[in-house]
């Protein structure tokens, strides 16, 4: 499907992690929003999904504005988001552009973590969960499930054996896939070998989202998403 322009829709990607004896919590992440004065739909899109699926924990990866007439649609965004638990944002390479002391202030201005280049321990439904953006940092090995949130996707070889879920954006499944196998999305594989969406590595689910916007708003069969984890047993909505 061919996609030209600033248009509105994405998929939710579905995936769980499996844990014995848990009773169940969901992460989404968000990433690639690349707001600009078109993206009021979006934003109105995304609160609605974000009603509907009630996730736990909400991660933004980065990316979030491409113009100065996205800013309202953002600060809408995140004043949405304020009035819930469990809230982090990253910064992409985008936001260092756009100017990275706005982006975190916005965000911060909301009560929302920012998160970059830190770690946090929450407790959600009775479990200790830590979520952290430092690829290279100290993992807390009393904690049960462990979340790395990126913007850019990392070799697997740095994170294996270190965290349960593993959450990156940035190359928006390189917006035109002609065909797809296990070993990732082309012909943008031959380019970037980190563009594939999903990888299971040792007690590790690694996901890569497609975004949710592009600044050359165009995509074939590449259809922009969000991602939902469920991690112990499933979530009633």
């Amino acid at each position: 499907m061919l996609e030209i322009g600033y248009t509105n829709e994405y998929e939710v990607r579905s995936e769980s992690y499996p844990f014995p004896g848990q009773s169940g919590f969901s992460v989404l992440y968000l990433s690639d929003l690349h707001v600009n004065r078109y993206s009021s739909t979006l934003i109105d899109n995304l609160e609605v999904s974000i009603n509907s699926l009630n996730p736990s924990v909400v991660l933004l990866g980065g990316d979030y504005i491409d113009s100065k007439g996205g800013i309202k649609h953002f600060q809408r965004l995140l004043a949405f988001l304020s009035q819930r638990s469990h809230v982090f944002a990253i910064a992409g390479n985008h936001d260092y552009f756009f100017g990275i002391k706005s982006i975190q202030k916005m965000v911060e201005d909301q009560g929302i973590t920012w998160l970059e280049g830190t770690s946090y321990e929450i407790e959600v439904n009775g479990l200790k969960v830590q979520v952290t953006n430092e690829v290279s940092g100290n993992v807390s090995i009393n904690t049960p499930i462990r979340i790395l949130c990126v913007h850019q996707p990392i070799d697997p070889e740095q994170i294996q054996g270190k965290y349960q879920l593993v959450l990156a954006g940035h190359l928006h499944g390189c917006q035109v896939v002609l065909w797809e196998t296990e070993k990732g999305l082309y012909p943008g594989k031959w380019f970037y070998r980190r563009n594939f969406l999903k990888a299971n590595l040792e007690n590790c689910l690694y996901l890569i989202s497609k975004g949710l916007g592009d600044t050359l708003p165009i995509r074939y069969n590449c259809k922009k998403d969000i991602l939902l984890v469920t991690i112990g047993n499933p979530v009633l909505l």
